[in-house]
């Protein structure tokens, strides 16, 4: 239990950022983004397929309590549960290599913008 104790701190300390840091961050967001999407592209066109998260629905069985005329008693039941699998799906390189060049353009489209927005950030929250 002791080791889970900092994971239940984490939005704690996240929701202690400063004004400037919000802002930051905010500013950031679509940057930030764009280049999570560019690495994926990226890691796609060198292994020649995209991998892809699928969710599909199985059963678990639990015990589930069920009260009735009289005490309540524990019985088994099933319980819906989504899970998630990967599979790879073939992708077409020459779209993907353009559709990255297309990215890496607005991705530096993107710096500029967030280089200014955090900038006013700075100006508006000096003090960090």
């Amino acid at each position: 239990m002791r080791h889970f104790l900092p994971l239940l701190l984490i939005p704690l300390v996240t929701a202690c950022a400063t004004p400037r840091e919000a802002c930051e961050a905010r500013a950031t967001k679509d940057l930030r983004v764009m280049n999570k999407l560019i690495a994926e592209t990226q890691a796609n066109v060198s292994r020649g397929y995209a991998i892809e998260r699928e969710s599909y629905v199985t059963t678990r069985y639990q015990i589930c309590a069920r009260s009735g005329d009289g005490p309540v008693e524990a019985v088994w039941c099933h319980r819906p549960e989504t899970r998630y699998r990967t599979k790879q799906v073939a992708i077409d390189p020459a779209a993907e290599q353009q559709k990255l060049r297309n990215m890496i353009v607005k991705r530096d489209q993107l710096e500029r913008e967030a280089r200014s927005q955090v900038a006013a950030c700075r100006r508006a929250y000096p003090e960090g």
